[in-house]
C-alpha cells in the first residue's frame, strides 16, 4: 500500500472554519479599521471534493447571517466573512480521532513548552456561564 493510499480522505469528511463578524447594523464601513466582534467556527462537513466541501461551508456561513437587537437596543448583525480554513479529515470519525492539525512549523523548544496548558487552567479559562455557577 502506497503512501497516497494511506493518506486519503476516503470518508469525504472535511473541517471547514467559518469566519464570522458581529457588528452593529448602522456602521461606518469607510472605516476599515473599525473593531468587530470576529469568530472562527469550525464545522464538519461531507462532500466529494474540496471544492464541494468549500462551496457546502459557504452556504452554512451565509445561513448563519441574522440581525437582533441587542440589550442595549442596538441592532446588531452577524455577517459571514469567509472560509478560513478547510481540512480533509483523514481518519474515520471516532473517539480519539484527529480531525484538525496545525502545522506550528520550526520554533523553539521554550515556544513549544508554553502551547500546552495544565488540567486545571485549561478547565477554567474555558469554563462557560453555566459552569462557573
Amino acid at each position: 500500500m502506497s503512501l497516497k493510499e494511506i493518506i486519503s480522505n476516503k470518508n469525504n469528511w472535511f473541517i471547514a472554519e467559518i469566519i464570522e463578524k458581529l457588528e452593529p447594523v448602522n456602521r461606518d464601513e469607510t472605516n476599515d479599521l473599525r473593531r468587530v466582534t470576529t469568530w472562527g467556527n469550525n464545522v464538519i462537513i461531507k462532500a466529494n471534493s474540496l471544492e464541494e466541501a468549500y462551496d457546502k461551508a459557504v452556504k452554512i456561513g451565509k445561513e448563519g447571517e441574522y440581525i437582533f437587537t441587542n440589550t442595549d437596543k442596538v441592532e446588531m448583525q452577524w455577517i459571514f466573512v469567509g472560509v478560513g480554513d478547510l481540512l480533509p479529515i483523514y481518519e474515520d470519525i471516532e473517539d480519539g480521532a484527529e480531525i484538525m492539525w496545525t502545522d506550528y512549523g520550526f520554533i523553539s523548544n521554550r515556544r513549544t513548552m508554553r502551547m500546552a496548558y495544565e488540567k486545571s487552567e485549561l478547565l477554567e479559562l474555558r469554563k462557560t456561564p453555566k459552569d462557573k455557577k
